[in-house]
């Protein structure tokens, strides 16, 4: 299994069949797919299943392409009753928007969770991929029998505000570097600004913005011992658009300077590759 985000160019059309399942999560554009004589449209918050073995079509939007994210999987991860159920039902589509907004960012959180994981890779990160899969799984299976959507209650993980608040504080371990406002977080977990901020410190114990600053810093850090990058490009990628700032942060925070942990970083890395000589021998007789 797989799980990635994709970006088609303008214009992209795609003839497939792949020997694996996906599942797709529009985040982004409209397009448009075929299979198995049926048609859909896609937009933001679309998911759709695609069984493997099945031919498709995709045609984007020339003028608005789509972003997903996707899950590629062996089907043979699934218990044979739900990956029986997905493979009946030929190209499935659901619209999370239509059903309930606190749905489709159920979805979305999700989705973004498997990708953290997986390029964090902690122990049991690949339990946690197959859990998720099958919990997306049974919950794409419940969508295609519901008879009527509106008298069924449904349950969505997070709809408690300090449940909201763990998992966008869990989300931004892996979108720190992304700007976005006090406010504009709120808005993602549906509270208040106050809320919002009260909730965000009684769940991590520092500020919505010392939080994200820690982050970006330990980011930065990491970039500069493990990688030749410049001290220029660890701060852009950790989200600082000034280097001052970065420098003072870092410096605060570490107590040495990027450009002092840069130079040690390359020091320590030019002794590992110095050819090694062999010591000498004394051959004197005693």
């Amino acid at each position: 299994m797989v799980v990635f985000e994709s970006r088609h160019a303008r214009g992209f059309v795609g003839e497939l069949k792949d020997d694996f399942s996906k599942f797709l999560l529009i985040i982004g554009g409209q397009a448009k797919w075929e299979a198995a004589r049926r048609e859909i449209r896609v937009a933001t918050d679309s998911l759709v299943h695609i069984p493997a073995g099945l031919p498709h079509r995709q045609e984007d939007s020339p003028h608005d392409p789509v972003v997903l994210y996707a899950i590629h999987y062996r089907p043979s991860l699934l218990p044979v009753p739900l990956r029986q159920r997905l493979a009946e039902g030929q190209l499935l589509h659901w619209e999370l928007s239509e059903r309930m907004p606190l749905l489709a960012r159920s979805v979305r959180s999700d989705f973004q969770e498997m990708l953290f994981e997986q390029a964090d890779r902690r122990y049991g990160w690949e339990h946690v991929l197959c859990s998720k899969l099958l919990e997306l799984a049974a919950r794409a299976v419940r969508m295609c029998a519901e008879e009527d959507r509106r008298t069924r209650p449904l349950f969505i993980k997070g709809a408690d505000s300090a449940e909201r608040v763990a998992r966008y504080a869990l989300q931004l371990q892996s979108s720190f570097y992304l700007h976005q406002t006090l406010d504009e977080a709120a808005l993602a977990t549906g509270l208040s600004r106050r809320r919002f901020t009260e909730m965000f410190r009684k769940v991590t114990g520092q500020s919505w913005k010392q939080y994200i600053h820690k982050l970006r810093l330990e980011h930065g850090r990491k970039l500069l011992l493990q990688t030749d990058k410049t001290v220029t490009a660890a701060a852009f990628e950790c989200g600082f658009d000034d280097l001052s700032s970065f420098n003072h942060a870092f410096k605060k925070t570490f107590g040495s300077s990027p450009q002092t942990i840069r130079q040690k970083s390359t020091a320590r890395q030019g002794r590992a590759l110095m050819p090694k000589t062999p010591s000498r021998i004394a051959q004197s007789s005693k």
